[in-house]
C-alpha cells in the first residue's frame, strides 16, 4: 500500500520538461499581464524502490509559467541539489529528510556502516518549499541552512549556499519578510548565551552599488531567547510591522538530545523528533527594528484552560 492512502495522486513523480510548452488558457488574459511567475514544490517520489514517505521530502522541483501577450507558456526543472544528484547517482535516498531517514550504504561492509552513524548529521539542502528573491538573484529555499540559486530564465541551479558561513543561525524559515527596498529579513534558531537556545531574526541588505552579493553583508539585528534551553520551538513564519518584529514561539519543540542521539545511533527523521509541551502555553515575543532590541514576552496559557491570562512581562535589552 503507499503510504500516501487516498492521497497518492499527491506522490505522483513528475517529469522535467526539455523547453517551455503552450499552456491552454480558458477564458481570456489580459494583453497588458505579461512576466514570469515561479513556484517550488516537490516532483520525484521515489529513488529506485526506496519511497518518499512525506509529502515534504519530494525533490525540488521548480515551475515556470510566462506570460505574454495573452498566451502561457509552461516549464519545469528539477533543482540540482546534493540530495538530488546523489540519490539519482548512488539510486538510493543518501540524505535524510523531513519524514524519510536515509541509511548507510548497503555495500559497505558493517565496520563501515557502523561508522557511518558518527560522522555527524547531513542536513538536507531539498529546497522545495519557496523561491525568494535577494539583491537582483533568485534562491529557492527549505527550512534549513541552505538554499539555491536558480537562474531564473533557465531554471538552472547555479550554487548551493550556506548561510551558516554568514551569520549565527542553524536554519532560517522558507518564509522570510521582504520589504519595498528588497531588504529581507528571516528568523532562524541558534546557541546564545551560556550554549541556551535562541532565535535570531538575520538581516540581508538589498543590492550593492558596489555589485557584491548581499548575502555576504548579511548580520544578526535581534535576538529572541528560548522558553527551553535544549528544544528549540518548531519556526514556520514570524511577524514583523513597520517598527517591530513579533515572533510566536509555540509549544510545538523539536527534542534537540533526541535529535542527536537517535539519528546518530539508530537513524530517524526529523518529524519523529517533535513533541508537544503541553504545560508551556503560547510565549509572544516582541523587538523593536530600529535598533534592533528585545522588548518583551508574554507567555499564555494554553487555549484548553478556561481564560488566556499574562504570567510573565520582562523587559531586557540585547545589543545588536
Amino acid at each position: 500500500m503507499h503510504p500516501a492512502g487516498g492521497y497518492k495522486k499527491l506522490f505522483e513523480t513528475c517529469e522535467e520538461f526539455a523547453e517551455p510548452t503552450p499552456a491552454q488558457v480558458t477564458g481570456e488574459i489580459p494583453a497588458w499581464l505579461h512576466g514570469s511567475l515561479l513556484r517550488l514544490g516537490p516532483g520525484l517520489f521515489e529513488i529506485g524502490d526506496e519511497p518518499f514517505l512525506h509529502l515534504f521530502d519530494g525533490q525540488a522541483l521548480m515551475h515556470k509559467f510566462d506570460l505574454k501577450a495573452g498566451h502561457v507558456t509552461y516549464y519545469r526543472k528539477f533543482i540540482r541539489t546534493d540530495a538530488y544528484v546523489r540519490a539519482l547517482t548512488e539510486k538510493r535516498i543518501v540524505i535524510t529528510e523531513f519524514g524519510t531517514a536515509a541509511y548507510p550504504d548497503p555495500c559497505k561492509n558493517i565496520f563501515s556502516r557502523f561508522f557511518t552513524y558518527f560522522q555527524g548529521i547531513e542536513v538536507t539542502d531539498n529546497c522545495l518549499v519557496n523561491v525568494i528573491p535577494i539583491g537582483e538573484d533568485f534562491y529557492a529555499c527549505t527550512e534549513t541552512n541552505f538554499i539555491t540559486k536558480v537562474n531564473p530564465d533557465t531554471l538552472e541551479t547555479i550554487k548551493k549556499v550556506d548561510l551558516c558561513n554568514y551569520v549565527s543561525i542553524n536554519g532560517a524559515t522558507a518564509h522570510p519578510h521582504i520589504e519595498q527596498d528588497g531588504t529581507v529579513y528571516n528568523i532562524g534558531n541558534c546557541f546564545g548565551k551560556n550554549l541556551s537556545l535562541a532565535y535570531n531574526i538575520v538581516k540581508i541588505p538589498p543590492s550593492q552599488k558596489d555589485k557584491s552579493d548581499p548575502i555576504e553583508k548579511s548580520k544578526v539585528v535581534v535576538q529572541f531567547p528560548s522558553s527551553e534551553r535544549f528544544k528549540p520551538s518548531y519556526v514556520h513564519s514570524f511577524g514583523m510591522t513597520e517598527k517591530y518584529f513579533v515572533f510566536v514561539e509555540t509549544p510545538i519543540k523539536i527534542n534537540l538530545l533526541k535529535f542527536l542521539s537517535c539519528w546518530s545511533i539508530t537513524g530517524t527523521n526529523y518529524m519523529d523528533c517533535f513533541e508537544s509541551n503541553d504545560k508551556m502555553g503560547t510565549w509572544f515575543h516582541l523587538a523593536a527594528k530600529h535598533p534592533g532590541e528585545y522588548i518583551v514576552a508574554l507567555t499564555y496559557t494554553n487555549c484548553s484552560n478556561d481564560a488566556l491570562i499574562p504570567t510573565q512581562l520582562t523587559i531586557v535589552p540585547i545589543p545588536c
